[in-house]
């Protein structure tokens, strides 16, 4: 399988098996891949503890889809988030993303984030590659702002690279960190989150 982590040095990228270049199932983060059952790292308890604290942030959207955290001590990454389907007895995931903090120092992850995707770009000739900028609408300062650039696989699967930068009055209140993540997402969940972000 492909591991995908984050970028040549931090990150460590298997370019040996090309041919599955439109199966996002062979792609890893930190050993873990789409497809995985979430069990394998976690008890059923812990899960359903994560999607109900987690339920907040998605209340605009049906229970469709759950979010489950993890924090550890991992090769690469400082954190891991997941979906999962509540009702799935075997919480197949559908998304799995790897994060590295880069607090107050977005112009590293900005640089960082550039050497990925003209990397990611050579690997994935055969995607269609969108870069955009938002701000945060919950963000009444307009100081919060993303920057990603997804890359969509014929099936509608998307890979997406992002810096995130929060306004510091919401990163003290929320414990947040301006952040580096690299997303691997299923066209289910992906559409899914689409419609809440629209």
């Amino acid at each position: 399988m492909k591991k995908l982590s984050t970028y040549l040095f931090l990150i460590f990228f298997s370019f040996s098996a090309p041919s599955f270049a439109d199966d996002i199932s062979e792609y890893q983060i930190e050993g873990i891949s789409i497809g995985d059952s979430l069990l394998d790292h976690l008890s059923k308890e812990e899960i359903i503890t994560e999607i109900e604290f987690n339920k907040p942030s998605y209340n605009y959207l049906n229970n469709d889809f759950g979010e489950v955290y993890l924090y550890g001590k991992f090769e690469i990454y400082d954190s891991l988030s997941f979906f999962v389907k509540p009702d799935d007895e075997n919480y197949t995931i559908y998304y799995i993303a790897g994060t590295i903090q880069y607090d107050d120092k977005i112009k590293q992850c900005y640089a960082k984030q550039k050497e990925i995707v003209e990397e990611f770009s050579l690997l994935y000739k055969n995607t269609r590659k969108v870069e955009e900028s938002a701000l945060f609408p919950w963000d009444p300062t307009g100081k919060s702002t993303a920057r990603y650039v997804d890359f969509t696989f014929n099936s509608g699967d998307v890979i997406t690279v992002s810096c995130y930068k929060y306004e510091k009055s919401l990163k003290i209140k929320n414990n947040w960190a301006d952040n580096l993540s690299v997303e691997i997402k299923k066209k289910e969940q992906s559409d899914w989150m689409k419609n809440h972000i629209n």
